[in-house]
């Protein structure tokens, strides 16, 4: 699997409308291209030898019973296939998370989400790392940044333009230890695991948007 500029997706979903929606939203986003598509666990893991994607989206109409099907199916396989990136796209997180993630699901994102959120998600995947979004909302009128202190705020803001903790530090003229320090405070407040989570969170808060 790769992390290329172009990151390929097989699709699983036992719905055609919303296959055909997913599929239409993913190969309208700029380096992602759908290779294949499959209704359920056994076509999953025959498509899957053949394409060998980088990411392998499943789309969880019924809680998490559908992506458990396919999860088990690509697991169990002959040779098991564990070098499969699924992302499972759930309605309830929280409720499925558990189970979900046992099963060998390397990421969660709920339903719900936009297809910016959705695009980020299947790049993040694709480099190999694990994605679990949180869905506990802040209420309506209030932003979670509150809770950060001015200079937090700041290096959130930062972090989110892809900047480095040396570019951080030249920016802010600050110590790379104080920049660090600044890092993991806010990633404990706002319940972050790290920057690639920090990006999710902004673009899902709208405290980003796509371009700045």
């Amino acid at each position: 699997m790769s992390g290329s500029a172009s990151n390929s997706v097989l699709l699983i979903d036992s719905h055609p409308i919303s296959l055909t929606g997913l599929r239409t939203i993913l190969d309208n986003c700029p380096g992602l291209r759908v290779v294949g598509v499959a209704r359920g666990g056994s076509a999953a893991a025959v498509r899957y030898r053949e394409l060998r994607p980088d990411v392998v989206i499943v789309n969880s109409h019924h809680e998490a019973v559908e992506a458990l099907e396919v999860v088990g199916a690509l697991l169990q396989a002959r040779p098991p296939l564990t070098d499969a990136n699924v992302l499972v796209l759930v309605n309830d997180v929280e409720a499925a998370a558990g189970r979900v993630l046992r099963a060998g699901a390397k990421g969660l994102l709920s339903s719900a989400s936009s297809s910016q959120e959705l695009a980020a998600a299947v790049r993040i995947m694709a480099t190999g790392r694990s994605l679990l979004i949180p869905t506990a909302r802040q209420e309506a009128d209030r932003s979670p940044l509150e809770q950060l202190t001015e200079r937090e705020v700041e290096v959130f803001r930062l972090i989110t333009r892809g900047y480095s903790n040396a570019e951080i530090s030249r920016e802010l003229t600050v110590s790379q230890s104080t920049v660090k320090s600044h890092i993991q405070k806010l990633m404990e407040k706002l319940g972050l695991r790290n920057r690639v989570h920090a990006v999710i969170f902004a673009y899902e808060k709208n405290l980003i948007r796509s371009g700045t």
